[in-house]
């Protein structure tokens, strides 16, 4: 039902035309056949921007691939993969903690303890500026998922930004800029545990122990350009007041704008969603020390933090921490009389819900990683690479891929899904060890890849839910945000990937990436003034 009907012949010769001709062929489950599933659910995507019956469909490819074209086998395969991404412990527990740190959220949403947290910081707002760099903070604030950012900030810096005439379109952007940053940099957020599950994947496909996926996720994040350079462009944006583009003109309407605003104050105790946080942090990495010093064993005296950290269950960690994190936002809600036991259900709800569909996509991602491991992809772009791409070439170009791919599904999830195993695969079988510059480069080059295309799609959940919550139409929030995304992927690109593949430090690169993106603000933006009357009406 998600497939229009002018889609069906496009997508139905993707499906049978490579079975066809992999049946006279015989054997396909290696060479360039094994491209052929993440080929057909880019395209797909491409054609029906419908993200989940593109992964669907990547999936039925990669069996076919790995049956020879057997539709029979192929279909079996499909239950296998399925079965299996569903009942692997990693992808229970991954989806465990988004549930679980989504019902809290719901909770929290409902019970209007997270508009009381976030009231506090509109207290810091008393000019256009501040209202801007308030919402710059509050995205900060609510790091440990993107939807929560999206939906909770969106909808209560609404009135803050209409109080000081700032733009709707100018509160999506913030707000879109900081909830995936933010949540795949985050050691805590619904974004790691799935991040760390792809790196170990990548890991386990060169024999290596998976167990070390979070230290590399670590070591990585320094590399995560696109993300660091976001969060100081949108700063600069905010702190100067400077725009250009669609943006500047947005702005200079919202100037001219007159809102009703709602002074009304939440009555919730505003330590409520501080506490819950804390918790939720704090469990964590108290488990994560736990098991770390567990895993160590003999070797846990004299141990560096890193080294702990590393050898922790990441999984069982965050799968606690969402848990403790429930039960305490329960207690508390229930303490305060804001919500009756009777309520809660239904509270939670309100934030497991729009999470149920990217846990869809988190399945069919999972499932077509596999698909993909099957067909020997990872074996033959190894081949490929280390025979006509030079190594230091690689983030770069693995960067501009994740891009297209979040790009084209609409959904970083399902680039990671398929990117990570099959780069960091290649990164170590090129480079030798997973901890060297370059390989740390690839990892963090499609978790930041997959945030720009994300950010870039119209189809992008979170640019959908960004839209939503900041009360702003989607088409103008898209027009709006794709320069500055543009500007700080060129950046990202050119200071960052590139250099990084030559050996250069991120220490260096990531200061002088910071200040460019300074310079772009302050050399290309405009601080905007009261639009004339034809300018609000072109805009509008």
């Amino acid at each position: 039902s998600d497939v229009c009907s002018s889609d069906l012949f496009a997508i139905v010769l993707a499906l049978f035309v490579p079975g066809i001709a992999m049946a006279q062929d015989g054997d396909v489950n290696s060479g360039a056949w094994s491209l052929l599933a993440p080929f057909v659910a880019i395209g797909a995507a491409v054609i029906s921007r419908r993200v989940v019956p593109s992964l669907a469909l990547g999936v039925v490819v990669a069996a076919l691939v790995a049956a020879a074209g057997a539709p029979l086998v192929a279909l079996q395969s499909v239950g296998a993969l399925l079965v299996g991404a569903a009942t692997d412990l990693g992808h229970f527990q991954v989806a465990l903690f988004t549930l679980t740190v989504a019902a809290t959220v719901g909770l929290l949403t409902a019970s209007e303890a997270m508009r009381a947290m976030v009231e506090r910081i509109e207290g810091l707002a008393r000019n256009r500026r501040g209202a801007m760099v308030v919402s710059w903070l509050a995205g900060g604030v609510i790091f440990f998922d993107d939807y929560a950012n999206c939906l909770v900030v969106g909808n209560t810096m609404q009135s803050v930004v209409d109080r000081f005439k700032v733009s709707r379109a100018k509160l999506a952007y913030i707000v879109d800029a900081t909830a995936a940053p933010v949540a795949s940099l985050a050691v805590v957020s619904t974004w790691v545990a799935f991040q760390v599950d792809e790196i170990g994947k990548g890991l386990a496909s060169q024999d290596l122990d998976s167990g070390g996926a979070f230290a590399i996720f670590l070591a990585s994040v320094p590399y995560s350009f696109y993300c660091w350079f976001t969060l100081v462009f949108v700063g600069a944006i905010a702190i100067t007041g400077r725009d250009f583009g669609p943006m500047f003109r947005a702005e200079q309407a919202a100037m001219r704008t007159e809102h009703t605003v709602d002074d009304s104050k939440s009555s919730v105790p505003a330590w409520i969603a501080p506490i819950t946080i804390v918790v939720l942090v704090a469990t964590t990495f108290v488990v994560m020390l736990t098991t770390g010093l567990n895993g160590l064993g003999d070797d846990a005296a004299g141990a560096r933090l890193f080294e702990i950290i590393g050898a922790a269950d990441a999984y069982i960690a965050m799968v606690a921490g969402g848990l403790v994190a429930l039960v305490v936002a329960v207690f508390l809600v229930v303490l305060t009389r804001v919500v009756t036991l009777q309520a809660i259900p239904a509270s939670m709800w309100v934030g497991v819900k729009p999470v149920l569909h990217a846990l869809v996509i988190l399945l069919l991602a999972w499932t077509l990683s596999a698909g993909i491991a099957a067909t020997g992809t990872g074996g033959y772009l190894e081949t490929l690479v280390t025979g006509n791409l030079a190594t230091h070439w690689l983030p770069a170009v693995s960067f501009l891929v994740a891009a297209i791919t979040a790009f084209a599904t609409g959904s970083s999830f399902s680039a990671m899904g398929i990117l990570v195993p099959v780069v960091v695969s290649i990164a170590i079988a090129v480079t030798g060890d997973a901890m060297s510059g370059v390989a740390l480069a690839c990892t963090a080059s499609i978790l930041s890849g997959a945030c720009l295309g994300d950010h870039a799609s119209p189809i992008s959940d979170t640019t959908v839910l960004s839209s939503i919550g900041s009360g702003v139409d989607l088409v103008t929030h898209v027009r709006t945000q794709l320069p500055y995304v543009l500007c700080v992927g060129a950046v990202s690109v050119f200071v960052g990937y590139i250099p990084a593949g030559f050996g250069v430090s991120p220490l260096l690169l990531l200061p002088l990436g910071g200040v460019i993106c300074v310079g772009i603000v302050m050399g290309v933006g405009r601080v905007p003034t009261a639009a004339p009357a034809e300018l609000l009406a072109s805009s509008s």
